[in-house]
C-alpha cells in the first residue's frame, strides 16, 4: 500500500511539475517578446484604404477600422471543439498573442487532458501537442511547418486584425468585385490565399493551398485549407466574426477539424493580460 502511494505521489508530482513547466515556457516567451518596444502606430485614413483592393477596403470600413490605430500586436481568446478524428470532438480553451512587426505568433490551447503550443518567429515555427503535458502526440517543425504557420498568420491578420493589412507586405490580386488573392512574404517564406467577401463587406472564407496537414508532425500532406466565418458581432468599436471553422479538403472528403467561438480581441498591448 505504501509503495503504491509513493508511486502515485511521484507520478502526480511529475504531472504537476510538467504542467507548470509548459505554462512557464509560454509565459517566458511572452515576457521576452513584450520586452521589445512596439513600433509607433498611426490612424487609418481613407488614403490608406484607397491603396487596397475594393473588397478589402470595404471590409475594413465595415469592421470599423477607418479612424482606428493600425494594430502592432493583438491578443485573442476563443474556445470550441477540435476533432482529433471525425466525430470525436474535444473542447479547448485557446489564447494567442501575435505581433505584426517582426512577425510572431504565440498560441496556447488546453483542456484537462491535452495541451498544445505553436510558435512562429524569426527562429522558425513549431507545433507541439501533448497528452497530460507529458506524452507527445504531435511534434512538427521544419520547412513545411514554417510555411504552414505563415498561412495561419495571414489568416489571423485578415480575420482578427485586418487593420494590419494596411502595412503588411502583401501583393494583392483582384479576382472579381467580391474576391481577392493575397500573397505575403515574411520570414523567408511566401504563401497565398484566396479571400471571399459578401456585398455587406463581411469576410466569408479564406482558402489556401500552402498549408500542410499532419496528425503527428510527420509526413505533412498538402491539402486545401479553408476557414469559413459568420455571425459577425460588434465589440469595442469593431465588427468581427463570432464563429469560424477550420476545414481540410482531403481526398476522401472535407474534414471540419475545428470550430471556434471568438470571445475577445485586444490590440496594441504593452504587457501580457492577467
Amino acid at each position: 500500500m505504501k509503495i503504491t502511494f509513493k508511486i502515485t505521489f511521484i507520478m502526480a508530482l511529475g504531472f504537476i511539475t510538467s504542467c507548470a513547466s509548459t505554462r512557464s515556457i509560454y509565459k517566458k516567451e511572452l515576457s521576452e517578446r513584450f520586452k521589445q518596444p512596439l513600433k509607433e502606430t498611426r490612424i487609418i485614413t481613407e488614403t490608406d484604404l484607397a491603396k487596397l483592393p475594393v473588397p478589402v477596403a470595404n471590409y475594413l470600413r465595415y469592421c470599423g477600422w477607418l479612424g482606428k490605430e493600425i494594430p502592432r500586436n493583438f491578443y485573442c481568446k476563443f474556445d470550441g471543439p477540435f476533432f482529433v478524428k471525425k466525430g470525436k470532438p474535444m473542447k479547448f480553451d485557446i489564447e494567442q498573442y501575435s505581433w505584426l512587426d517582426s512577425p510572431t505568433r504565440l498560441f496556447r490551447m488546453k483542456n484537462w487532458m491535452v495541451s498544445g503550443r505553436h510558435r512562429m518567429d524569426h527562429r522558425g515555427a513549431f507545433m507541439l501537442i501533448k497528452v497530460f503535458d507529458r506524452f507527445k502526440v504531435a511534434d512538427a517543425s521544419g520547412a513545411e511547418m514554417n510555411k504552414a504557420e505563415l498561412v495561419t498568420y495571414l489568416n489571423d491578420l485578415c480575420i482578427l486584425a485586418p487593420g494590419g493589412l494596411i502595412e503588411a507586405p502583401i501583393v494583392w490580386e483582384t479576382i472579381d468585385n467580391l474576391t481577392v488573392k493575397a500573397t505575403i512574404t515574411e520570414l523567408g517564406n511566401t504563401v497565398s490565399a484566396t479571400i471571399y467577401f459578401n456585398e455587406k463587406g463581411e469576410l466569408l472564407n479564406f482558402i489556401s493551398t500552402d498549408r500542410f496537414f499532419t496528425s503527428d508532425g510527420k509526413n505533412p500532406k498538402n491539402y486545401p485549407w479553408s476557414t469559413p466565418m459568420k455571425d459577425y458581432i460588434e465589440a469595442d468599436g469593431y465588427k468581427r466574426p463570432g464563429y469560424g471553422e477550420a476545414i481540410w479538403d482531403m481526398p476522401d472528403g472535407k474534414f471540419n477539424y475545428a470550430q471556434f467561438n471568438l470571445k475577445e480581441v485586444k490590440y496594441n498591448l504593452v504587457k501580457p493580460l492577467e
